[in-house]
């Protein structure tokens, strides 16, 4: 099938014969679109400021941890 201006003109049978398609496929598949409140086990979209805070939390965490240990070291 052609697309573009050598595509032939959409007639009305094929229009109905598509509606009656749709019509039919209502209900008998997943939809294509569900809302996130109706989602399940789905992931979250990633907010860039819970991934920075994050980010940051964890680099300090890092450094607590690596000051702990040249502490300890240094006292050895």
């Amino acid at each position: 099938m052609g697309f573009g201006p050598a595509r032939p003109p959409v007639t009305e049978d094929i229009a109905g014969v598509i509606v009656k398609d749709i019509k039919s496929g209502e209900g008998k598949g997943a939809t294509s679109e569900v809302p996130l409140a109706f989602q399940t086990g789905a992931r979250a979209p990633l907010d860039p400021v819970a991934l920075k805070t994050t980010r940051t939390k964890l680099i300090m965490f890092a450094g607590i941890i690596v000051a702990v240990l040249i502490a300890l070291w240094l006292s050895v």
